[in-house]
């Protein structure tokens, strides 16, 4: 297995969604966190052998990165480096142009 390393940004934005989903959605904290863990379970799944293809989203398919959905709704881009796999960057589908 390979090690997945989460970049700040994602870290970041994780946290940030947890409040939207809190706050603003008005989830209750279980069930945001709920998401949050089944987020957070689907990343380090990364460490698995298998490989998701390049993005089909051009900012993030030039710099080589690949992508996976989450739930439909969410994308996370990571890079392929000979420790493991780097998590860049994340974003919900709705507001990516390909």
């Amino acid at each position: 297995m390979r090690e997945v390393i989460v970049s700040n940004l994602v870290r970041t934005k994780i946290a940030e969604l947890n409040l939207y989903l809190t706050e603003e959605f008005q989830l209750s904290w279980i069930a945001a966190e709920a998401r949050i863990q089944r987020m957070k379970v689907f990343v380090e799944s990364f460490r698995n052998e298998g490989d998701y293809p390049l993005c089909r989203f051009k900012k993030w398919r030039e710099l080589g990165y690949r992508c996976a959905v989450f739930e439909k709704s969410w994308v996370f881009a990571y890079e392929l480096v000979p420790e493991g796999v780097i998590v860049r960057d994340m974003s919900h589908t709705a507001i990516l142009t390909e």
